[in-house]
């Protein structure tokens, strides 16, 4: 009998900690998946750069002001794409500087995570 109730519990113990895993794996794996969000988001904005007007003027008018049209469909994209980024929460944040070097910071924040993340991209922009 007390060798039944054992094994009993050494099984429960297993099972708690598969779960355990499995929870971990998920979680992991959403974090995995927003990543990838995030930098095929900061990507695409580079790429979206670097086919238009290069010149210093015409990136920080297109990209780095928040009231541009083509900063606004990013952003539009972001919100679609990446959990937490909504109204004035965890917005990304495009700086040029005069040597058209691009600083891309994307935030967002998981469902029930209570940390936000991030992710920097740099890129130069050349003629």
């Amino acid at each position: 009998m007390l060798e039944g109730l054992l094994s009993i519990l050494i099984f429960s113990v297993g099972m708690l900690s598969l779960l355990m895993l499995l929870s971990a794996t998920l979680v992991e794996t959403g974090n995995a998946r927003y990543r990838s969000e995030a930098s095929l988001l900061a990507s695409d904005l580079i790429a979206q750069m670097w086919t238009g007007d290069r010149s210093l003027t015409e990136l920080r008018e297109r990209f780095e002001k928040p009231e541009s049209d083509d900063y606004k469909n990013w952003l539009t994209t972001v919100h679609a794409r990446l959990p937490g980024t909504s109204g004035t929460t965890n917005l990304p944040t495009i700086s040029i500087d005069d040597k058209r070097q691009v600083k891309v910071v994307l935030r967002w924040q998981a469902p029930g995570d209570g940390k936000t993340h991030q992710l920097l991209t740099l890129a130069t922009i050349t003629d």
